[in-house]
């Protein structure tokens, strides 16, 4: 049985700085390990419930930041930038479930730790079939398309209500609760990963009652940019729409050409 671990560094508990979660600040090497000591809970769960195969995806930043050496001996990482999937690299029908561990909520979510939208300054929001998205529900929806359901979701309690308006079911550890955006009350470390572990290996074992999160087709997507030129050079997409000042839409054939819409919008965008 394969477990698909998706993993991004602001929601892991104790992180609030954003030197935290920069690989150039002295604060990063402390929440890196953070990161690695969750993610090996969460596969310790998952070996336990039954997993055969784990794959870990980095999925913060450059996605180099979980330390090789260091992840649990059971899991496969998938590290390094330039993924054609990014943060869901290797997502396929071969897996029984998916994680999602130190997540973080959407961009202007209040009383949510570093909510943004894939980065801070070039996402203000993203829209599938008029329903808004985060990274959670845009990654879930992407696993879905491929039968796999999202089991666990871990991160601030914002982003946890945020997953189970889209997925009500899914497994869910809190490890801590914004007080700002760059403030929060972390629970006690040693409670949060053994929730993450117990939590982890209950999902497993309970996978056969769960079904994939789906978006119905057909598709539309639309994104929002913070500013004019941002959705001026992202509607250079061929087969894109710039439906409003700050807004261009797509309508793809199938989930994972809506993901690649969404990375190749986002890269244009990025060029303005």
């Amino acid at each position: 049985m394969k477990i698909y671990i998706t993993a991004d560094m602001e929601g892991v508990n104790g992180v609030v700085l954003r030197e935290h979660v920069d690989p150039a600040a002295r604060e990063y090497e402390m929440a890196r390990g953070w990161m690695v000591a969750e993610v090996n809970a969460a596969v310790e769960g998952a070996l336990a419930g039954g997993a055969t195969d784990v794959i870990v995806n980095d999925s913060h930043n450059n996605m180099a930041n979980l330390p090789a050496d260091q992840l649990h001996p059971g899991a496969r990482l998938v590290s390094g930038p330039g993924k054609p999937f990014s943060m869901m690299q290797e997502i396929d029908g071969t897996f029984a479930g998916a994680f999602f561990l130190g997540y973080h909520a959407a961009f202007g979510t209040p009383l949510a730790v570093h909510d943004h939208t894939w980065a801070y300054s070039y996402i203000e929001d993203i829209r599938i079939n008029s329903i808004h998205v985060g990274e959670f529900g845009l990654n879930a929806g992407l696993a879905g398309h491929y039968g796999v359901p999202a089991l666990l979701v871990t991160g601030d309690r914002a982003l946890v209500d945020e997953a189970r308006a889209l997925v009500p079911d899914v497994a869910a550890v809190a490890v801590k609760e914004g007080r700002g955006r760059l403030c929060a009350l972390c629970e006690p470390f040693g409670k949060s990963l053994a929730a993450i572990r117990e939590q982890a290996e209950a999902a497993v074992r309970g996978l056969g009652s769960r079904k994939p999160f789906l978006f119905a087709e057909p598709l539309t997507l639309e994104v929002d940019f913070p500013k004019a030129e941002m959705a001026e050079a992202a509607s250079l997409l061929p087969g894109s729409e710039r439906t409003a000042a700050r807004t261009v839409t797509c309508r793809p054939g199938d989930y994972p050409q809506l993901y690649r819409c969404f990375l190749a919008l986002f890269r244009l965008a990025k060029t303005a």
